[in-house]
Formats: C-alpha cells, sequence, structure tokens
C-alpha cells in the first residue's frame, strides 16, 4: 500500500478563483490576464502519528476588480481520492478597494483582505493595471485512513463557490486530477552551501555566504517562486531578502527523462534575470532521481555576522509573502550555522584482530543538520561489533587491549561486518543549534578469534558537532 511508505510527501495544487467582482453591465468580470490556475505538485504524506495520509491542497484567489463592500470570496476545498471524500470551507474576505493595483505598483500590495480571521495583504501581480491575488493558502486533510486508497488511484480536487459568497465565472481552472504514484511532482528550495568567511582585521565578525538552489518537476512552473532567508540568532529572527519582487517564471520546455542540460525557465524580476534553470538530474525528498527543471546555484551573502563559539544560529530558506510556500516534508531548507568547524579526530590505539588493527573514523564530517556517522574498516566478516559511546574519553586497560571511552551507553550493532572488513552506522543530525561544539565518543569491539584475547578494538573516534 503506498499510504504505507515512511517517507514524506506532499500536494499542491495551485488553482485560481476569480470571483464576480465589479461587474460590467452583462454581469461578467472584467479580468484582463484571464484565469491563471497551476497544477504545481501533487503527492501524498504518511501522518506524523501514524494514523493516516496527508494531502495538502495549495490554491490562491485572485481580485479582478476593486469593490466598493467587502467581497466574500469563501470557497469549498473538495477532494475525492480512492474511497476517500472530504471537503473544507476557506473562509476568504476582500476588503473595500482591495485589487486596485495602478500602473507602476508591481510587486507591491493592492489593498487587504482575510483568510479564516487572519489579516493579509493583496499582492500586484501585473506589469499594468490588472488583478492582484491573496497569499497562497494551504488547506490541510489529515488522517486519511490506510486501505482507502491505493498506488495508482487519482487525487481530485474541486474548488467551488461556499454557499452565499460570489460567485465563480471562471471554472476552467477549479478541478484538478491527478493520479498517485512514483511520478510524483514537487518544487523545492534547498540550501547547497553555507559558508562562514572571517572578515580580516577583525575578531569574530563572519560574512556568512549562502548558496541555494531552486527545482521543479511540474508541467507548469510555481509562480513567483521568491524566496527569503531567515536567520535565527540566539532565538531573534532576521529576514533577509535578497531579491526584489514578486519573481516570475518564464518556461521554455519540459524536462524529459535524456536530462540534456538544456535551458528550460528563468526567472526574473522588474527585468532583471534572477537566475536561469536547466533540465538537471536531482535528488527529490523521496531518495529519487529524475530530471527536473532546476537552477545553477543562486549566491547571497549576509554581511558583518558577530558569532562566538557559543552562539545558536540557524538559516532557514522560506517563501517570501506572497509567494509558493514551501511544501513540507522536503529537506535541506534549513541549515544550523556556528563558528566551531566539525570534526574527526581518532586517538588511542586499537587491539589487532585476523586482519589486523580495525580503524575507526567518520563516515562525513559530523555538521549538524547532515547526515554523518562513523566508518569501521579492516574488522572480520560476519562479526558482531559492540558499540561503545560517551562523552568523555578513557585509556585504561580492558582484555589486554585499552578502553578509550567512558561508556555512557553501549549496544550490540545489529548490523554484521561486511564482506570487505567495513561496518558504517550512519543518521542525520539533528539541525540543533545547542549541539554545536559537543563532542562525542565512541569505539568498536567485536569477538575476533585471532585478537589476543576476546576481543578486537578499534581507535577511540572523537567528533565535534559543528558546521
Amino acid at each position: 500500500m503506498f499510504s504505507k511508505r515512511n517517507f514524506v510527501l506532499s500536494a499542491a495544487i495551485a488553482c485560481s478563483l476569480f470571483p464576480g467582482l465589479a461587474r460590467g453591465e452583462d454581469g461578467i468580470p472584467r479580468c484582463p490576464l484571464g484565469p491563471t490556475g497551476r497544477l504545481v505538485a501533487t503527492a501524498t504524506s504518511q501522518n506524523t502519528a501514524g494514523s493516516g495520509a496527508v494531502i495538502d491542497i495549495v490554491w490562491a484567489a485572485f481580485v479582478c476588480e476593486t469593490s466598493a463592500t467587502v467581497l466574500d470570496l469563501s470557497t469549498d476545498v473538495h477532494i475525492q481520492v480512492g474511497d476517500y471524500s472530504a471537503t473544507k470551507t476557506v473562509r476568504v474576505f476582500a476588503n473595500p478597494g482591495a485589487g486596485f493595483c495602478p500602473d507602476g505598483n508591481y510587486g507591491d500590495s493592492c489593498g487587504t483582505g482575510s483568510v479564516d480571521g487572519r489579516e493579509v495583504a493583496l499582492l500586484n501581480l501585473s506589469e499594468e493595471s490588472g488583478y492582484s491575488q491573496f497569499p497562497w493558502m494551504t488547506t490541510r486533510f489529515l488522517d486519511i485512513p490506510e486501505g482507502m486508497y491505493n498506488e495508482g488511484d487519482l487525487i481530485e480536487v474541486a474548488l467551488t463557490p461556499t454557499e452565499g459568497s460570489e460567485p465563480e465565472y471562471h471554472t476552467e481552472d477549479d478541478f484538478l486530477s491527478q493520479p498517485i504514484g512514483d511520478g510524483r511532482l514537487f518544487y523545492d528550495r534547498s540550501f547547497r552551501s553555507v559558508e562562514l568567511e572571517p572578515i580580516p582585521g577583525t575578531v569574530d565578525l563572519y560574512d556568512i555566504v549562502v548558496e541555494y538552489q531552486l527545482a521543479y518537476n511540474t508541467s507548469t512552473p510555481p509562480s513567483d517562486f521568491r524566496t527569503d532567508i531567515v536567520m535565527s540568532l540566539n532565538g531573534q529572527n532576521m529576514v533577509f531578502e535578497p531579491w526584489c519582487g514578486p519573481w516570475l517564471t518564464t518556461p521554455f520546455s519540459i524536462c524529459g527523462q535524456a536530462c540534456s542540460n538544456e535551458t528550460c525557465a528563468t526567472i526574473t524580476c522588474n527585468g532583471q534575470t534572477v537566475a536561469t534553470l536547466t533540465c538537471q538530474p536531482y535528488e527529490n525528498a523521496w531518495g529519487q532521481f529524475g530530471c527536473v527543471c532546476a537552477s545553477d546555484a543562486i549566491r547571497y551573502t549576509i554581511p558583518s555576522i558577530q558569532l562566538k563559539a557559543s552562539d545558536q544560529v540557524e538559516l532557514s530558506l522560506v517563501a517570501a509573502p506572497g509567494a509558493m510556500p514551501e511544501l513540507q516534508g522536503l529537506d535541506d531548507d534549513s541549515v544550523v550555522v556556528c563558528s566551531i568547524q566539525a570534526q574527526s579526530l581518532p586517538y588511542g590505539q586499537g587491539k589487532a584482530g585476523t586482519h589486523g588493527v580495525p580503524t575507526l573514523d567518520s563516515s562525513a564530517p559530523p555538521v549538524l543538520g547532515q547526515v554523518s556517522g562513523i566508518l569501521m574498516k579492516e574488522a572480520l566478516p560476519g562479526a558482531r561489533s559492540l558499540l561503545i559511546y560517551g562523552f568523555q574519553p578513557l585509556d585504561i586497560p580492558f582484555d589486554g587491549g585499552r578502553l578509550l571511552v567512558d561508556p555512557a551507553g553501549m549496544f550490540v550493532v545489529p548490523a554484521p561486518v561486511a564482506a570487505d572488513g567495513s561496518l558504517k552506522l550512519e543518521r542525520l543530525l539533528p539541525a540543533n543549534p545547542s549541539l554545536c561544539g559537543v563532542s562525542l565518543f565512541y569505539q568498536l569491539m567485536f569477538r575476533d578469534p585471532g585478537a589476543a584475547g576476546r576481543f578486537a578494538m578499534t581507535n577511540g573516534l572523537e567528533r565535534v558537532l559543528g558546521f
């Protein structure tokens, strides 16, 4: 069953609403740009509580012209997947005057409204005087029971006016049908690198150089992919807006399976090119590789940040106000920053076994927010290993060798040593700034008939969590 898979997925559908606002004598609203609904992504996710699947519907409402009264744009969001169906009502109101977008204020606010009682600003999305858009709205359906749908079933979505609200005159983009399956669609913001560059002649003062990437594999690009960078420094948030807004993504082609590195889209803002996107192989949040439309690294420098070893810093990529929201479950959109470098420091002497002295080192630097672990080599194939870990080193005699870790805990590793004498244990390190600078100590030992005594032992390994 697709719903039993233990990975995070997301569903997003961008469908526009064009209610009748200021009407001509024939009762038809004047929308100079017409309907602009877009499918952005379709998939599902497993509820973190394990009680069923989750589907997110992302959509927007538009105001074509102004009105002297409050406009009720409330919408019923209905989904059908397999044997499951549900409807949620979202209360949407445009305040008087909303939607007045004179020439020259592209990207600025065009009045206000509310979504389920929360005040929001509408955004001008037309080069000339025209329509304005509510911020993207996410409607979530939780706890879809297992067994009610199968892989290959369709997720069907319909947006309809709530009873008593403004009628819908453009229904072409209010319905969508997308199969569940391995061809999951998505759009993604992800960090590619973050570097601390010390400023010469200063103490603890750095430029933070950020590189991030944008990617999507939909037939139509996300509308307004604009991205802000939020820095949390010791609990205080600072927002950096690298570019003007809104962004407009212009597609040239749809990437196929060949992934020929051709240009597939550009992102522009006020006539300035923000990024060029090409067809590239890309690993999505579900560990699958596919050909997607992805940007090269977009670079931004956060200047002159004072960082001490005890500071807690986290960077996040977030949707700018009015831009497409970040989909849940997509990784690499947050990273921990600290002035302590992640290190792997082998120490002490191991004890030989059949294939010599087994060695222990990190599989990758222990960078917070990234996958890292320990890697043993030169061990006895098929052996079961005892992992000893703690927060302090030790050096005392044991079984003819040296016990090199003050044990905080130990356990028998379920996986045996591989045929090549290696054993790798990895996990995603928490993106928790409070762990910056913490040292963890490890040693592995295993029964080996070629060892003097009962056990062969590795060296000790100190792993300093950092950046």
